[in-house]
């Protein structure tokens, strides 16, 4: 299920509050009182049957559609209860893997004071195999990893048994035994690599029930207690989300940056996107202007106005920040809230947040210290250039750096723009080139669920479907690049007039009328009908002979061809593709993104 539009009216010290059209990473900001929590605490009322305010629910499985909500999405009024989605929540029953279609809340008390552990059950089973209550994630944070620290003891105790009890019975076949139970905290101490790196979290003894303890870059075993307090938050959410394989649920996470560098931040909400293969629905409530400005123009970050009056208190970011993108603005927001040690990545892109997950999702494979700021347009881009120097000698430690589209470029350009380390010029025309891998694709829509809906889709398709776009969008790369050909070879040159001062008005003005006519002279016979007439058939058979292989992903409009395919094949939103592809690509198929991830590498 997933939240697609919410409305709350008179719950001080919101008066009139209405959301919709929220996808599946929502971010609800606004100042102390403004009236977070206590839009959080109506979700959570509504959904478990207490309805405080009108909401509307899609469904995201078939199972919602056709055995509970018997359509498409149900509604809920304001002060009246809808059995529909009273029934549908009483009926979850969670096991192992099997929590789906519910509400996980994570307040912002995730302080745990005194850890209780228990001994364990050696005959107690696994306790996956038992269900758990319809409220577990209801229930106080603090409680739930008390629970989950004794969970995980017993867990392995379990597991423990059952080899034991396996090995009796075929005591020749141990190996395979081994593998057919998988030590339960494998799956942890991924995630814990991942979100720390250079450490390593170490095996459980179930005898002797404690806290975690892990190893530093091989060093000896420290306490979980040791790591900063950030760490230890970041670790205690992502295994409790991790515990029950939570998918297609609501996820509220108040304040996910509390104690945590903006680095840490970006990747808890990262890895908890994750969860689920994306078919979660994630509602963060926060302060963090970090976060604010890395997702709001993807269109789900919201500003809660304490205004009280009869308006709606909530505000779309992407529509309130029209000029969020100009150079100076950029400049005063963002800058202040990164300081002395900070390698900046200034990058291109109409869609600059959007554009800038990508980016911010490789600059983290490589330094928690570069920091990836959306600059909108490629003017702005070329003014940073012209006074990057200044900023980098007036603003103490830190250093620029830029990354722009391969658009309008020729190899001269590029060779000048790069020459002095500080731009990068992708090497394919736009970001959104990086994204028509066909393995990659068909790996992200079976991910999202795409390809349940359309079984015909495979990896052999996606790519047909792809040259066929590009082959559709063969006039539209002509006019872009005649327009880019024209612009880079006639323009009107300025009029070189020498010794100024020893010339009269009149003769000052004749000269300057002189260089424009010997400039349109020039013009005139480099724009003669024949040669044009001919660059636009060489063009025409250089992008046809680029469709025969697949170095048309390179050159050809990437932005336009992604997107027609997002909505024609897929079906589906192009920021979730996106998403799921990045992920994948990083974890699977790195090269693909090699030329960025170089330069960012440099840094």
């Amino acid at each position: 299920m997933k939240i697609v539009s919410l409305e709350l009216t008179n719950f001080p010290p919101l008066k009139n509050l209405k959301i919709e059209s929220l996808g599946s990473t929502v971010i609800i900001a606004g100042a102390n009182g403004s009236g977070k929590s206590r839009l959080k605490e109506a979700i959570i009322q509504t959904l478990q049957g207490n309805p405080l305010m009108r909401l509307t629910l899609a469904a995201t499985r078939n199972e919602e559609r056709e055995n509970y909500f018997s359509a498409d999405s149900i509604s809920v009024t304001q002060g009246v209860q809808n059995p529909t989605l009273t029934s549908y929540i009483t009926s979850r029953r969670y096991g192992a893997g099997r929590f789906v279609g519910s509400l996980v809340q994570i307040d912002s008390n995730r302080n745990v004071a005194n850890m209780s552990y228990s001994q364990v059950n050696w005959l107690g089973g696994d306790p996956d195999d038992s269900e758990s209550q319809v409220n577990y994630y209801f229930n106080p944070f603090t409680n739930r990893w008390n629970d989950f620290m004794n969970y995980i003891h017993q867990k392995s105790a379990a597991r423990d048994k059952k080899l034991a009890d396996e090995l009796k019975k075929n005591p020749k076949n141990g190996e395979q035994i081994v593998a057919d139970f998988p030590d339960p905290l494998d799956k942890y101490k991924k995630i814990f690599a991942n979100v720390l790196p250079g450490k390593t979290l170490q095996d459980v003894n179930p005898a002797s029930p404690r806290e975690f303890h892990y190893i530093q870059d091989g060093g000896s075993p420290l306490p979980f207690s040791s790591l900063s307090s950030g760490e230890q938050e970041v670790v205690k959410v992502l295994f409790d989300v991790a515990r029950k394989d939570i998918r297609h649920s609501v996820i509220l996470v108040d304040e996910p940056e509390l104690h945590l560098h903006p680095t840490l931040a970006f990747k808890l909400v990262e890895e908890l996107k994750r969860t689920g293969d994306h078919t979660n629905q994630f509602i963060f409530l926060t302060h963090s202007a970090d976060l604010i400005s890395t997702y709001y123009s993807s269109g789900d970050v919201f500003f809660i106005d304490s205004n009280q009056t009869n308006a709606n208190q909530a505000h779309r970011l992407s529509d309130v920040l029209k000029n969020h993108e100009e150079v100076a603005q950029l400049m005063g927001q963002n800058l202040g809230l990164f300081a002395v040690g900070k390698d900046i990545v200034f990058v291109e892109g109409e869609t600059s947040s959007i554009d800038r997950l990508t980016y911010h999702a490789i600059a983290q494979q490589f330094s928690p210290v570069l920091k990836v700021l959306p600059v909108g347009s490629v003017s702005n881009i070329s003014a940073l250039k012209a006074f990057e120097n200044q900023i980098r000698s007036s603003i103490f430690g830190i250093n620029i750096f830029m990354i722009r589209d391969r658009d309008g470029l020729n190899d001269e350009q590029v060779a000048e723009l790069t020459k002095n380390g500080r731009i990068h010029c992708l090497e394919r025309r736009h970001i959104e080139n990086y994204f028509l891998d066909g393995d990659i694709l068909f790996k992200a829509a079976k991910t999202l669920y795409l390809t349940t809906v359309n079984t015909s889709l495979t990896s052999d398709l996606i790519e047909s479907e792809l040259k066929r776009i590009a082959a559709q969008t063969l006039n539209f790369n002509l006019l872009q690049t005649s327009k880019e050909y024209l612009a880079f070879n006639f323009s009107l040159s300025i009029p070189n007039v020498k010794a100024v001062d020893g010339k009269s008005v009149d003769e000052l003005q004749q000269n300057i009328l002189d260089g424009i006519k010997l400039s349109l002279n020039e013009l005139i016979n480099g724009l003669d009908e024949s040669k044009i007439k001919l660059w636009l058939k060489k063009e025409e058979n250089r992008l046809s002979q680029l469709l025969k292989t697949d170095d048309w992903k390179k050159a050809f409009q990437g932005k336009l061809i992604f997107s027609k395919f997002c909505s024609e094949v897929l079906k589906e939103d192009p920021l979730r593709v996106r998403q799921a592809y990045v992920d994948i690509a990083l974890k699977e198929k790195p090269e693909i993104f090699k030329d960025i991830s170089d330069f960012m590498s440099r840094r």
